[in-house]
């Protein structure tokens, strides 16, 4: 072995060589934190759809710190450098796009690159009428009044099972569509639209608990409806089907003061004492049974208490206007009166 060699192999790593290395390891680990999992969804449980909106003007940089500002996406740095590596950071369309938190990094670049761009929502509240609806859609400049009326008698529910019963007339999809936020391109066909309802409501439907209050499907969304429009808090829905389960078992009146207001030629938000005398087959006070179709749409935990009432002794219940908190229920006439002359009725 030569001298050469010899002090090479005896030589011993310098502390400039130990920092290079210490560096070095650094680097990976950060490039490892960076990468790791970064193109998954920032939260893959979160599907809450929002609008984001890309301005024209708006570099990939802007739209990328917007993305992550909204919480669409959790690793900026990851994302820049997935729209460089792809060539796609001049391709970004000017637009509004749905996107979710549970979407991957692929998935809202796709959307970006080839959605439609131009979007629109609209919210239908829980309890809302067909004739509200139809008011919202004109309001938004979402259809006609005339092309939805035409689609509310029209429209095909032969693949709808749980629709059976429903009556040929202006009252045929009423309690069917479904509550919800909706994000549609603009233009959307009026037909997709309608589409998109009664397949969110099928989506719920599907997936309610067991139906053991032993009405037919109409029917359950029937009280299904009469709960949304009398319930204030979730937590006393299931005890207000209980109460028009034992009145049905009993062969009594419903007498629910929104049945009346629904089947009114003029929209109220209040009866007056004469009102209750209202002749309409919608006025459970004159009336016996069921009103003859929903009277509205009644949202996902209506629908649930519907399914599985509340096993009470029930028969009457009105809204304590003391506390305001919700309403009181009683077992006989004569327990409901005490309430009502207590609380001032």
């Amino acid at each position: 072995m030569s001298k050469k060699q010899s002090a090479f192999q005896n030589k011993k790593p310098s502390m400039r060589t130990y920092i290079i290395l210490l560096v070095l390891v650094f680097a990976v680990a950060a490039v490892v934190s960076i990468f790791a999992g970064s193109g998954a969804p920032a939260d893959k449980d979160n599907t809450e759809k929002m609008v984001f909106q890309v301005s024209a003007g708006e570099n990939a940089t802007r739209i990328t710190a917007r993305l992550k500002e909204a919480g669409i996406i959790d690793n900026e740095l990851f994302f820049k450098l997935y729209l460089k590596s792809n060539k796609v950071e001049e391709k970004l369309r000017v637009g509004n796009y749905v996107l979710s938190p549970s979407m991957t990094t692929e998935e809202i670049v796709y959307e970006l690159l080839n959605g439609v761009g131009e979007m629109t929502q609209f919210t239908i509240p829980e309890g809302y009428t067909l004739r509200d609806i139809a008011d919202l859609f004109v309001a938004e400049d979402i259809m006609t009044a005339d092309t939805f009326w035409h689609l509310v008698r029209t429209y095909d529910i032969s693949d709808y099972a749980f629709m059976q019963g429903c009556p040929d007339n202006d009252h045929r999809l009423e309690g069917f569509i479904f509550p919800d936020t909706y994000f549609i391109a603009k233009h959307t066909a009026p037909e997709k639209i309608f589409a998109m309802m009664l397949d969110r409501f099928a989506e719920v439907w599907n997936a309610l608990p067991e139906n053991k209050s032993g009405l037919s499907d109409y029917d359950l969304v029937i009280l299904a409806s009469m709960i949304e429009s009398e319930a204030k808090f979730d937590s006393e829905r299931a005890t207000i089907a209980s109460v028009y389960m034992n009145r049905k078992a009993k062969g009594m009146y419903m007498q629910c003061d929104a049945t009346i207001l629904y089947g009114m030629t003029e929209r109220k938000t209040q009866l007056l004492y004469s009102d209750y005398k209202y002749e309409t087959i919608y006025n459970t006070y004159l009336h016996a049974g069921f009103p003859p179709t929903p009277i509205g749409n009644p949202g996902k935990q209506s629908l649930i208490a519907a399914c599985q009432p509340e096993k009470t002794e029930y028969l009457y219940y009105l809204w304590d206007r003391v506390e305001n908190d919700g309403h009181i229920f009683s077992k006989t006439y004569q327990e409901h009166v005490n309430h009502s002359n207590r609380l001032g009725y």
